[in-house]
C-alpha cells in the first residue's frame, strides 16, 4: 500500500495528448461521525465518471503527508483498495481498532482520505500516448470519533461557544462543549465579514481562539452572526451576543 501511495503521488510525466485525467469518485457526505458504541460505520463512494477508477482509502490523525502504512490513526478500512466501475459505487467500512486511548469526555477528530486514480489516457488510435500526466486526486474529509454519553449534543454545540470582544478589535471564541464546532463564516451586525484563515474555522472541545476584526469594523459591536456546519454537512446560522 505504501509503494502504491508514493508512486501515485509522485507521478509527473507530461501528457501532450488530447486531455487530462480528472477526479470522478465522490464521497457521500462532507464528514463522518463515528459513535463509539457502533462496531463500524459505512461511507458510500460513487464513480460519477465514464471510466473505471482505482481507489485507495485510509485514515490519518491530522498530518496530510503521512502515507497509509505510516498512519497511527486507530481505524481500519475495508476494502483499503478497490476498483470502481463507471456509474457504480463502493461502500467503505470503517472500524475503530481500540489501539489508541481516546478521551471519553470529548470528541476526537481524524481525517478520511480517498485517493482516486483514473486509468491511463488513450489517444485517438486507442493507445496510451507516450508522454502523459497521470493525476491521482485525493479527497480528505473529517472523521469525528464521538464517545457515548457526552454532555449536551452536537446540534447544540455552537450555542455553547462563548464570544467576547477585547481591546475593541479582537474577538475571542471559547468552545465550552464536548463537540467540535466548524465555522465557515463570521459576520458582524453591520454586514462586515470577519476573516477566518485556513485551518482556523474548527474549534475543538474546550479550545479558545481569537479572530482579529477587519480595519473597517467600527462603531458599537454587540452582535455576531455565526455560520457553522452540522453533522449532515448543512450550514446553520445563528446570532450571537458578544460580551466584553
Amino acid at each position: 500500500m505504501k509503494r502504491l501511495f508514493v508512486a501515485l503521488m509522485t507521478a509527473s510525466t507530461l501528457w501532450t495528448g488530447i486531455g487530462m485525467a480528472q477526479a470522478s469518485v465522490v464521497i457521500g457526505g462532507t464528514r463522518v461521525v463515528y459513535p463509539s458504541e457502533d462496531r463500524e460505520v459505512s461511507v458510500q463512494l460513487q464513480n460519477a465518471g465514464d471510466t473505471p477508477s482505482l481507489v485507495q482509502a485510509w485514515v490519518d490523525s491530522g498530518n496530510p503527508d503521512v502515507s497509509p502504512d505510516e498512519s497511527q490513526a486507530p481505524f481500519v478500512i475495508q476494502p483499503p483498495i478497490s476498483r470502481i466501475e463507471p456509474d457504480q459505487g463502493q461502500v467503505l467500512r470503517i472500524s475503530y481498532t481500540g489501539a489508541a486511548n481516546l478521551p471519553n469526555d470529548r470528541e476526537s477528530v481524524f481525517w478520511l482520505n480517498v485517493l482516486d486514480v483514473p486509468p491511463n489516457p488513450e489517444s485517438m488510435e486507442g493507445e496510451a500516448p507516450q508522454n502523459f500526466l497521470q493525476l491521482a486526486i485525493r479527497s480528505r474529509i473529517k472523521l469525528f470519533y464521538r464517545p457515548e454519553g457526552l454532555e449536551g449534543s452536537a446540534r447544540q454545540a455552537a450555542e455553547q461557544v462563548e464570544w467576547t470582544l477585547s481591546g475593541g478589535n479582537v474577538l475571542r471564541a471559547h468552545n465550552t462543549s464536548a463537540y467540535h464546532v466548524t465555522m465557515t463564516q463570521l459576520t458582524l451586525a453591520n454586514g462586515i465579514n470577519v476573516p477566518i484563515s485556513a485551518g482556523e474555522g474548527m474549534l475543538e472541545p474546550n479550545e479558545t481562539r481569537t479572530f482579529e476584526l477587519p480595519g473597517n469594523a467600527h462603531g458599537s459591536i454587540r452582535e455576531l452572526r455565526m455560520t457553522t456546519i452540522n453533522d449532515y454537512g448543512a450550514r446553520v446560522e445563528q446570532d450571537v451576543t458578544l460580551s466584553r
